[in-house]
C-alpha cells in the first residue's frame, strides 16, 4: 500500500476513533438541536461537554496509551482481535461512567441515553469479539448515526443535515480502515448495520 494512501487512511481513523464520537456527538447535538427539547442547559454546555470529553474519551485513552506503553496490546488502533478485549471492557466502563455523571447531574437524559446506547454497544462488541473482528469504527458510526434517528423521532427535534453529514462521514472512515486493511467489507458493514440497529430500537423502545 503506497504511504500516499495509508497515511490519510490513518489519520483519519484516529480522528475519528471510537473513543472521541461521544464528545463529537455531543457537541453536534447539542449546538443544532433544540436546547429545550434536549434539557441541555445553554450555561453548561461547556462544562457538560469536559465532563463527556474526559470521561468519555481521554481516561480510556490514556489508559490505553499506557497499555501501549507496557506491551499488553500493540497500539491504539488495536489491529489484533485478542487484544482487544480489556481496550473494549474499559471503554464499556467509562462510556457508563459517562451515563451514571450526567444522569446524576440530572441534564441532558437524551444525551445519557445515548451513552447507555454507547455502553450496550460496546458489551455487545466485546462477545462479537470472542470469535469475529467487527469494526468498533463503523459501530461507534452507526451507532450516532442510529441515535439522531431516534432522537429525531422520540423528541420531533430533526437533525436532517446532521444525519447526513454522519453517514457521509462514516463512508469515509469505512474506506479508511479497508485501505488500512484493517478490516474486511463485512467487518465494516456489520459495524454500521449494528450500531444503527442498536442505537435506533433502543431509543424507538425503551427511550
Amino acid at each position: 500500500m503506497s504511504s500516499l494512501t495509508h497515511t490519510p487512511a490513518k489519520w483519519i481513523s484516529v480522528v475519528f476513533h471510537p473513543l472521541w464520537i461521544p464528545s463529537y456527538a455531543f457537541v453536534l447535538i447539542a449546538h443544532t438541536g433544540d436546547p429545550s427539547l434536549l434539557r441541555i442547559p445553554l450555561h453548561l454546555r461547556g462544562y457538560l461537554t469536559g465532563i463527556v470529553l474526559v470521561t468519555s474519551g481521554i481516561i480510556p485513552a490514556l489508559l490505553m496509551w499506557l497499555m501501549v506503553r507496557l506491551k499488553m496490546i500493540s497500539t491504539l488502533d488495536l489491529p489484533i482481535r485478542q487484544e482487544r478485549t480489556l481496550p473494549i471492557l474499559i471503554t464499556a466502563v467509562f462510556f457508563y461512567l459517562t451515563f451514571f455523571l450526567l444522569n446524576q447531574l440530572g441534564v441532558a437524559p437524551i444525551f445519557g441515553f445515548y451513552m447507555l446506547g454507547a455502553t450496550t454497544l460496546a458489551i455487545l462488541c466485546l462477545f462479537i469479539n470472542l470469535w469475529w473482528k467487527i469494526s468498533l469504527h463503523l459501530t461507534a458510526f452507526g451507532g450516532f448515526f442510529g441515535a439522531l434517528i431516534g432522537i429525531s423521532i422520540l423528541i420531533d427535534d430533526h437533525f436532517i443535515w446532521l444525519t447526513i453529514i454522519v453517514a457521509l462521514v462514516s463512508g469515509l472512515v469505512a474506506v479508511s480502515r479497508l485501505k488500512m486493511r484493517s478490516h474486511n467489507l463485512q467487518q465494516v458493514y456489520a459495524g454500521f448495520i449494528v450500531g444503527t440497529l442498536i442505537m435506533y430500537l433502543l431509543f424507538e423502545f425503551v427511550g
